[in-house]
């Protein structure tokens, strides 16, 4: 039995902070996975950028339903099914 948990970060308003969330979360091991509502990145914000960087490199996967983002593309209805699939989610 694993006690690795699956853990989404949900990015709304606070974009920087929610994305060095998901990339401090790696360290304990866990499968995490990003999560972009509605607004495009501001990839121009240096407190967007850096982390945003990271969990590139770090090649967590990232779903947003704004096509803007360069991620993979789903709807809401979307991805609310697949948040279910999570022990916890947490949102920014």
């Amino acid at each position: 039995m694993s006690d690795t948990k699956k853990i989404a970060v949900i990015v709304r308003d606070r974009q920087g902070e929610a994305l060095r969330v998901a990339g401090g979360l790696t360290l304990a091991d866990d499968t995490i996975e990003v999560f972009i509502l509605d607004r495009k990145l501001d990839k121009n914000d240096p407190e967007v950028a850096t982390p945003l960087e990271l969990v590139t490199d770090i090649e967590l996967k990232v779903y947003s339903n704004n096509a803007e983002n360069g991620s993979t593309t789903i709807s809401l209805e979307e991805m609310a099914k697949k948040l279910l699939e999570y022990d916890f989610a947490i949102p920014y």
